[in-house]
């Protein structure tokens, strides 16, 4: 991303799960009442409570198209996640890292979280706006922000850092790392796993999305990729499904869970999803690994 300008994707992002608000009844899976601040120079949207009357009586004829799909698609994979960090609440866990948190708002709108310790680790330019912004509304729960810049600071070296802000090694600990990985080089995702597993105690979660690396290459020749890139934040990296779980048996995690993004879709909204999804889910997937010790890679 840029030097000193907050991400715009992670902006995109925000207002997304906003919109999710004003989908029909039984497409609504989150309320994110906090991710229309983030909408940039869509100032108009950040008046929520002024436009929702107007914006829910009219939805049917402006939420369609790619735009509902889109919403749609990021209400399906923050419920997952969502479900999943409230498990790892009421089983006890008590850390929750947010990896390139962006404006992730779970810290606010989670009481899950109220008594878990909240380490949000993003670029400064972005992690400088979310502050700013939420200054005024208290967190569930503790929250810590760890300025990290992910081009120039190696997140194997993060779990030195985290010690420093409180984070105990001992303890279990649930990594998200939600709609980052695509940005990230291979080196790069390599060495953030390396990372996770030096600070996560055995058995402790890791829940990531990523896209399918054929995705990604059908991407190089897309408009979408070449306005990324543009911004400074163009696709990078994509996994191969069937190597996953011994990609990531190599870098000290096992592979819980991976399920396509229609697959969520099918399971949460009903087995007929077309007409929602087609052209913005494929290819993308939410996957849970645990920490099992580390392997060569994962060494000091």
């Amino acid at each position: 991303m840029r030097e000193n300008v907050p991400s715009f994707t992670a902006a995109m992002v925000a207002a997304m799960r906003g919109l999710g608000a004003f989908l029909p009844a039984p497409m609504r899976l989150v309320d994110d009442p906090y991710g229309l601040r983030f909408a940039g120079r869509l100032r108009g949207l950040r008046e929520r409570r002024r436009l929702e009357r107007g914006l829910r009586i009219a939805s049917r004829a402006w939420m369609r198209g790619r735009l509902r799909r889109f919403v749609v698609t990021m209400q399906l994979r923050t419920r997952v996640i969502d479900d999943d960090v409230a498990a790892f609440a009421a089983s006890g866990g008590r850390q929750l890292v947010l990896l390139g948190a962006g404006f992730d708002a779970r810290a606010w709108r989670l009481g899950s979280l109220a008594g878990v310790a909240v380490f949000e680790v993003d670029h400064p330019a972005t992690q400088a706006k979310k502050r700013a912004l939420m200054r005024n509304d208290a967190p569930a729960g503790p929250v810590t922000f760890v300025p990290w810049d992910f081009e120039r600071d190696p997140l194997d070296r993060l779990h030195s850092r985290l010690g420093l802000d409180g984070h105990d090694a001992r303890l279990p600990t649930m990594t998200i790392f939600e709609g980052v990985l695509p940005y990230l080089t291979g080196e790069a995702t390599a060495a953030a796993f390396r990372g996770i597993a030096r600070y996560s105690a055995p058995g402790s979660p890791l829940a990531f999305t990523y896209m399918e690396r054929a995705l990604i290459e059908a991407q190089l020749r897309s408009g979408e990729r070449r306005m990324l890139r543009w911004l400074g934040e163009p696709f990078r990296f994509g996994f191969d499904p069937t190597a996953l779980p011994g990609w990531l048996g190599d870098h000290g995690f096992v592979l819980e869970r991976d399920e396509s993004i229609t697959g969520i879709a099918r399971r949460l909204l009903g087995p007929d999803v077309r007409g929602l999804t087609e052209g913005e889910l494929a290819g993308r997937h939410f996957a849970l690994a645990r920490a099992g010790g580390c392997a060569t890679p994962c060494r000091p």
